[in-house]
C-alpha cells in the first residue's frame, strides 16, 4: 500500500511537470513605453518584464520576451503570427481575436511644452492655435475624448503618429511638437528624464477616463495555457505581487494609483 502512494505521487509529479512543460514555448512583444517597459543600462527592465517572469515562474509556461513596435504587435496578433503582448487595452475589435486579463489601471494625460501651455491648458484652447502639434505613438487607444480629438486635429495634419516611444520624446524634446500625450504611469520617469525634465506641464484634462493595461493572449493560443496564465495573473493581483512589482519602476503613491479594484 505504501508503496502504491509513492507510485501514484511521482505518477502525479510526472503529469504535472509534463502540463507544465507543455505550455509554450510563447512569444510575448514587448514595447517601450515608460515604466512599463524600459532601458536600463545593457538590459530591458520594467513593470511588465517582471511581470512576464512571475507569470513563467509560477505557470511552469515557456514565455520569450522580444521587441517590436505598438503597431505591428497589434498587426502581428490580429494575423495570428504573435502569442502575446502586455499592458493592451481591450476594444471590441481587438477581442475578436485576443482574450484580455487586465492588471492595471492608468490614464492619458496631456503633456505641453513649456512655451505653448502659456496659451493652451484645455483641449479647445490647444485645438484653436492651428500652429501647435501632438505626437502620439502609432496603435495607441487614448480612450473616447482623446481620441476624438486627435480625430479633429489629424483631419488638419496636426498629429505626428510615431513608430516608438523614442522617436515621441525626441519630437517633443527637441520641439518639434508641442504636446505629447503619456500614461500617468510614466510621469515619474519623465520627470526624471534629463533630456526633457523641466521643459513641459502636464495636464490632467480627462480624469475620469481611465485605461485598463491587460495581459493579451492570442485566441490561437491552448485555452488550458490561456487559461493557466490568466489565473496566476489574477492571483499575484490580489497577493499583492502586482503592486510590490510596480513600486520597483515608479513610487508608491503611483504604484497605488495603478492598482486595480
Amino acid at each position: 500500500m505504501q508503496l502504491r502512494r509513492i507510485l501514484l505521487a511521482l505518477a502525479a509529479c510526472l503529469a504535472g511537470s509534463t502540463a507544465a512543460a507543455s505550455c509554450g514555448p510563447y512569444t510575448v512583444a514587448m514595447y517601450e513605453h515608460g515604466a512599463l517597459y524600459y532601458r536600463s543600462g545593457e538590459q530591458w527592465a520594467g513593470i511588465d518584464k517582471d511581470i512576464v517572469d512571475e507569470l513563467a515562474r509560477r505557470t511552469g509556461c515557456a514565455l520569450r520576451m522580444t521587441r517590436d513596435s505598438r503597431i505591428r504587435i497589434w498587426t502581428m496578433l490580429k494575423d495570428g503570427a504573435l502569442d502575446m503582448t502586455m499592458s493592451g487595452i481591450a476594444t471590441p475589435e481587438r477581442e475578436g481575436f485576443a482574450r484580455f486579463t487586465p492588471y492595471l489601471q492608468s490614464r492619458n494625460m496631456l503633456l505641453v511644452r513649456n512655451e505653448a501651455a502659456r496659451h493652451a491648458t484645455t483641449l479647445e484652447q490647444f485645438a484653436a492655435q492651428p500652429e501647435l502639434k501632438v505626437a502620439v505613438i502609432k496603435g495607441f487607444k487614448h480612450g473616447a475624448t482623446y481620441d476624438a480629438w486627435l480625430d479633429r486635429l489629424r483631419k488638419q495634419g496636426r498629429v505626428h503618429d510615431t513608430p516608438d516611444y523614442s522617436t515621441l520624446l525626441r519630437l517633443f524634446q527637441y520641439g518639434r511638437v508641442h504636446a505629447i500625450l503619456q500614461l500617468s504611469s510614466n510621469v515619474d520617469a519623465l520627470y526624471r528624464d534629463a533630456q526633457v525634465r523641466g521643459q513641459f506641464r502636464v495636464l490632467d484634462l480627462v480624469p475620469r477616463e481611465n485605461v485598463q493595461g491587460a495581459l493579451v493572449i492570442s485566441r490561437l493560443v491552448a485555452d488550458d495555457s490561456a487559461a493557466r496564465l490568466e489565473q496566476a495573473l489574477r492571483a499575484m493581483r490580489e497577493d499583492g505581487t502586482v503592486k510590490t512589482i510596480m513600486e520597483r519602476h515608479t513610487s508608491p503613491e503611483r504604484a497605488l494609483a495603478m492598482v486595480l479594484r
